[in-house]
């Protein structure tokens, strides 16, 4: 995981982000109200550049910042978490489907 200064910051990245591994990226949108803007990139030299939602990283992510978070990540993903005192945290959220048509 990696956070960076601004979601701009991480919205500009390119897919997929020089590197090697796993990167998750990630930024506050607005820290009080737990809103994060995130990318993940596996970076294994498949035809994934870049996951739209990753439950994994976010509840690592909730763990580690110990808050609930709404987490918008990818084109059209949004993982809504939140941490439980026995040290578990809850993962749900949407998705946007974008039809891909041929012409």
């Amino acid at each position: 995981m990696q956070q960076f200064p601004s979601a701009h910051e991480v919205d500009s990245l390119p897919c997929p982000p020089p590197g090697e591994g796993w990167l998750y990226a990630w930024a506050w949108q607005d820290r009080a109200a737990g809103r994060v803007r995130a990318r993940g990139f596996p970076r294994r030299g498949d035809a994934i550049a870049e996951d739209e939602a990753t439950g994994a990283s976010a509840i690592v992510l909730t763990a580690e910042l110990r808050q609930a978070l709404n987490i918008r990540q990818g084109k059209g993903s949004q993982i809504l978490t939140r941490p439980n005192p026995d040290g578990t945290v809850e993962v749900g959220g949407r998705v946007i489907l974008e039809e891909t048509r041929s012409l």
